[in-house]
């Protein structure tokens, strides 16, 4: 049975790309094609035999990585492949940790990009790419969750609501990404964090 591949991808030109690359790889392959998010899951919905997502984090229709969490949620043994620019160590470990299979930077050459798909239509992890990060910042998820909302702009308090923590936990926790980043305040600390990947927009 001819195996199918769902590409989800807004830009047409890079979508158009990255079929061919398919039909270079395995020229057997059903290849369908998603321009943003609420298509990708009708698509998903519609083809319960799709056997790879390769998956864009920039999609219309989702923010950050939402649209990874929610696929993954919804199937968590589909293979699923994340093609993109963000390339920051940080952030491929985020995806990871969210139930993404794989990495592929969208900067891979061709032939990189085809023995790294080959390679996980046989049922390996591959990472392709990866922008080293500086001073190998390691986040508890409680660190990071309290990042994330900094980056929101929000005080101690309304943090600590919203993780259901005590303010002064917050501010511990504040106090260590102060640190880890290297910085004298939340500003400074929630660009570095941009910089470095810890933070998608």
């Amino acid at each position: 049975m001819t195996a199918k591949v769902l590409i989800t991808e807004d830009h047409a030109l890079y979508r158009d790309g990255l079929r061919l690359l398919l039909h270079d790889a395995f020229p057997d392959i059903q290849v369908i094609e998603a321009a943003d998010f609420d298509a990708a899951k009708v698509a998903l919905a519609t083809h319960q035999d799709i056997a790879l997502v390769l998956f864009d984090i920039h999609l219309p229709g989702t923010t950050g990585l939402n649209g990874l969490r929610e696929i993954k949620t919804r199937y968590p043994a589909l293979p699923l492949v994340v093609i993109s620019t963000v390339d920051h160590h940080a952030s491929i470990q985020q995806m990871l940790q969210l139930g993404a299979d794989s990495f592929i930077a969208k900067t891979s050459t061709k032939a990189a990009m085809i023995k790294a798909l080959r390679d996980i239509m046989d049922g390996e992890m591959v990472i392709v790419g990866g922008q080293a990060h500086t001073g190998h910042v390691m986040l508890s998820p409680r660190q990071l969750a309290t990042l994330e909302l900094l980056s929101l702009g929000l005080p101690n308090k309304e943090i600590a609501a919203q993780l259901n923590i005590s303010p002064a936990t917050v501010r511990e926790y504040v106090s260590d990404l102060l640190g880890l980043f290297d910085c004298d305040n939340r500003t400074q600390a929630v660009l570095k964090a941009r910089q470095l990947g810890f933070i998608l927009d």
